[in-house]
């Protein structure tokens, strides 16, 4: 007996498609482990509002676990539903911690930023947008040229032509120089949008950890530090320009996640246990308060955590929300079909970096993966009985489980008499 070695690279290739195929086939056809978890603190009721996601619904709770009707829940989070509530002709909202909220004020106070694991292990181009932020007219061109950043300069390079402005690039150079900034530049960002009320320009640290600005005013360059050194590397930058000029974005060191506020500069969030590899954050800011969820998605089933802050970002209130159990028990009953159907997993994506991978995860239920190759191999030797076949097809079929029995009734053995 010999190998026919062009049938078994079609084995091969066929098998590891339907490690792919039939994962994402079986759980986008039923759409079973569709479950998001999203919450906001009410400024109303001085909780968290906690909303549920499943295929074909949305459902508001408390944090006791009691439903909301879906007008109750908007009524409560008057600045993510200021909409509806101006429609409501609630607005103003009067005795709101003593304040009275217009709805003008709720419809440009609200931002909303967020990071995750594969945003921060993102390792962009050093290209960027730089607009003029002072234009002639209300709204924002995009520019003829990009930014690009060296070892030891800055260069803008014409978009139409390649050719590099010689002048420009010399004078932004000198610019950042003389206003303090330590080449080479290390982590930068610009929000590259022209659909935005105003620009901010380029947000980067130097060599020295140092928080720069760095924007285009009237053709001119612009440079103003941000911040004293950072104690930890800068992992991730945010630029997020909104009418309320309460804060630039983001800054995600390897410990901590950092507000850029436009009065009080970088603000630090008071969360415990983050880790820029695996913890996924979203943060909503209000004039009243600050409302922050975070989750470690390299954990299966965890728990989201929500923290309110003050505008002074000192804890009001958390909570932790715990997957319901319904929930879990389908993910576990999905884990189980898919470990009898195929005994490995190939993935091309995940939530931990930007990559294409070629990422093969083992059956997570050992148990269920093995009746899943005793079930082919029944299946094999029963439709195979008066056949000839060889062992080395029953190897694969106890390798490779179901796929390798689809692959081999399909193509035959890719084993030969000598």
């Amino acid at each position: 007996m010999r190998i026919n070695i062009p049938r078994f690279a079609l084995f091969l290739i066929s098998v590891t498609a339907f490690f792919w195929f039939i994962p994402n086939f079986y759980t986008k056809a039923f759409r079973l482990d569709t479950f998001y978890i999203g919450g906001d603190f009410s400024p109303i009721t001085k909780e968290f509002v906690i909303w549920e996601t499943v295929p074909g619904k949305l459902t508001y709770k408390n944090e006791k676990g009691d439903e909301f009707d879906r007008i109750g829940a908007q009524k409560t989070l008057p600045f993510m539903f200021y909409n509806s509530i101006d429609k409501w002709g609630a607005f103003p909202l009067e005795s709101v911690d003593g304040k009275s909220i217009a709805y003008n004020e709720a419809r440009v106070g609200v931002q909303m930023l967020r990071v995750s694991p594969r945003g921060v292990s993102l390792d962009a181009l050093p290209l960027f947008v730089l607009f003029e932020s002072s234009p002639i007219g209300a709204s924002l061109d995009m520019p003829s040229d990009m930014l690009l950043t060296k070892r030891d300069k800055v260069v803008f390079i014409d978009c139409a032509s390649g050719k590099i402005n010689e002048e420009k690039s010399q004078s932004f150079t000198e610019a950042l120089k003389n206003g303090g900034v330590t080449f080479p530049i290390l982590k930068a960002s610009s929000n590259p949008t022209n659909l935005k009320p105003f620009d901010e320009g380029l947000l980067f640290t130097d060599s020295a950890n140092k928080l720069f600005q760095l924007k285009m005013v009237k053709g001119a360059p612009f440079v103003k530090k941000m911040s004293d050194t950072i104690d930890k590397k800068v992992l991730f930058i945010n630029v997020d320009e909104n009418e309320r000029k309460f804060l630039y974005g983001l800054v995600v060191t390897e410990e901590d996640v950092y507000i850029n506020t436009y009065k009080e500069g970088l603000k630090k969030l008071p969360l415990s246990g983050y880790d820029p590899k695996t913890t996924s954050l979203s943060a909503y800011f209000t004039p009243l308060y600050q409302s922050v969820m975070s989750n470690d998605i390299s954990l299966e089933n965890s728990s989201p955590r929500f923290t309110a802050l003050t505008k002074e970002f000192d804890i009001v209130r958390e909570y932790e929300k715990n997957i319901p159990q319904d929930i879990i028990q389908k993910r576990e009953r999905i884990s189980y079909v898919l470990s009898f159907l195929t005994p490995f997993r190939i993935s091309q994506f995940n939530a931990f970096s930007n990559e294409v991978l070629f990422y093969v995860k083992p059956a997570s239920s050992v148990f269920f993966a093995v009746l899943g190759i005793i079930f082919a191999l029944i299946l094999y030797i029963t439709l195979n009985f008066k056949k000839r076949f060889y062992v080395s097809d029953l190897i694969a079929v106890c390798l490779t489980g179901i796929p390798g029995f689809i692959t081999l009734q399909i193509f035959g053995s890719f084993s030969k008499k000598v």
